[in-house]
């Protein structure tokens, strides 16, 4: 049975590029318009990543509820933009209601990259799960596959 990782937050964000990075995917993301899976394998183990189009965020959190089992949720915000990261409260509020239905969550702050060039960065200081900082652009696929695993 493949591993299954959700990623969960408003459009704009990196979702699908943190993939395609992943995936070393050669073509430029376009905006998600629908759920999309994923299937990368890993060290000998089979991972399936759920892509769900930011536009609709809260909605997905929370038919993802009921998707099935789901081993990591990477909540990802732009580390520029902290209306993203406002918003994801709100998707984590949606998706973790009465029991989160992930075993493990991950807060994703993306774009570090930018936040270096701009002078700033918006750091997670309201969702109570660890926190990555990453450049889904400009870091190495291995690094970014250490968030699904």
């Amino acid at each position: 049975m493949a591993r299954r990782v959700v990623l969960l937050g408003v459009g704009g964000v990196g979702k699908t590029t943190l993939i395609y990075r992943i995936l070393g995917a050669a073509a430029q993301p376009r905006a998600t318009l629908r759920p999309g899976v994923y299937r990368i394998y890993a060290r000998g183990e089979a991972i399936d990543v759920i892509d769900v189009p930011g536009q609709r965020a809260a909605e997905v959190a929370w038919a993802a509820r009921r998707a099935g089992p789901i081993d990591r949720a990477l909540l990802v915000y732009d580390v520029t933009r902290p209306e993203t990261l406002n918003a994801l409260e709100e998707v984590a509020g949606l998706f973790c209601s009465g029991g989160c239905p992930a075993r493990e969550v991950v807060v994703v702050g993306n774009k570090r990259d930018l936040a270096e060039e701009l002078g700033y960065m918006v750091e997670n200081m309201s969702l109570p799960y660890p926190t990555k900082y990453i450049s889904a652009l400009k870091d190495p696929p291995e690094v970014l596959l250490e968030l699904l695993l």
